[in-house]
């Protein structure tokens, strides 16, 4: 057995209200960046978050293989 573990990035884009607020609910950055990012699984479908993709924005950064 061997894991493929790969690296990427990916795009969104969020509108701006004014330097510190989006257009998401009002809410800053970095509140869109906790609900979108760290408190929702990256594989779960999120519509907010999945809306805002930029298409064809996924870029492999690097992959390793890990052999056990």
């Amino acid at each position: 057995m061997a894991i493929i573990r790969v690296t990427i990035t990916e795009d969104y884009w969020v509108d701006m209200i004014d330097n510190e607020r989006t257009e998401i609910n009002g809410w800053t950055m970095e509140e869109v960046i906790k609900d979108w990012f760290k408190n929702y699984p990256l594989d779960r479908y999120h519509a907010a978050r999945d809306g805002h993709r930029i298409g064809n924005g996924r870029k492999l950064i690097k992959h390793e293989v890990i052999k056990e």
